[in-house]
């Protein structure tokens, strides 16, 4: 801009003047972000439930337990294959699965020599480990082919707590009928040595608290952590799911130990499996 005379003059600009475009957007205008959102919250959804609940259930997990090697190869698409190698023999077994939840249910047929017959469930650990139901046996992504040991899970009663009466009755049925067991009752010497008494260490949720007034028989079951008589039962483990019962258990002082089986037959608890060893 110059003055002449009193006039004003603008000088050309250096810029031309800006040409209107056309924007085009990845929406339409109209569309509500309410919408918009939803979409979004959707997508976020699925993709926590595939890593959540295992919906991508894919590779090969396995463990090492009773002098075996153990996997299981799910193909991400429905179809898995059960190889064990070792002391329990060496199979392959080729099947089915579902996934339900945090859930994996496996499904396989015996077809002949070397295969066998499958049918369990399976706790999804996010995506690194899967878990026996039965065994608490877990499985785990193996890592440049080698097998990884397996651990036992505390994930359900009694390792963990419960709001179920019928659980925590159903033990104590199971442990009314391994205690008296002939077999386990002949090593109570009770009626040569009267100042004994039937005293459990606790083992996580079988404890007093849970299990007050407990009687085994005619004995009132007493539960001590600490200042143990040499006399006393001391469970090593304790495997409970709804219709099968496992019992490991040492009587300290006469050096044996236990390992008992009890099954839900017909509504009853029945002893399917004992053994027991003197050391």
């Amino acid at each position: 801009m110059y003055l002449n005379k009193g006039s004003c003059v603008f000088a050309t600009s250096e810029f031309p003047s800006e040409i209107p475009r056309t924007q085009t957007r990845n929406y339409s205008y109209t569309k509500p972000l309410p919408t918009i959102m939803k979409n979004f919250i959707l997508i976020i959804f699925l993709t926590l439930s595939s890593v959540l609940f295992g919906q991508n259930l894919k590779g090969n997990y396995s463990g090492y337990w009773a002098s075996t090697n153990w996997s299981y190869i799910f193909d991400g698409n429905g179809n898995f294959e059960y190889v064990t190698a070792g002391h329990f023999g060496f199979t392959n077994t080729k099947g089915k699965y579902e996934i339900k939840g945090d859930t994996v249910y496996l499904n396989a047929k015996k077809t002949g020599k070397g295969t066998l017959d499958v049918k369990r469930k399976m706790l999804i650990d996010k995506d690194s480990c899967i878990i026996d139901f039965r065994m608490r046996y877990d499985y785990c992504k193996s890592r440049n082919s080698e097998f990884l040991n397996s651990n036992k899970r505390n994930f359900k009663f009694p390792q963990t707590k419960t709001d179920n009466p019928k659980i925590i009755s159903d033990l104590k049925t199971v442990l009314d009928s391994a205690f008296t067991n002939p077999k386990v009752v002949a090593y109570f010497h009770f009626s040569e040595l009267p100042e004994r008494q039937l005293i459990f260490k606790p083992y996580f949720e079988l404890n007093k608290s849970n299990f007050p007034d407990f009687k085994i028989g005619n004995e009132t079951i007493e539960f001590k952590q600490t200042e143990l008589p040499k006399f006393h039962i001391e469970f090593i483990e304790i495997n409970q799911s709804k219709d099968y019962i496992e019992l490991e258990f040492e009587i300290k002082d006469e050096g044996v130990s236990f390992s008992m089986v009890f099954d839900l037959t017909n509504g009853e608890w029945k002893l399917d499996y004992e053994r027991h060893h003197e050391k």
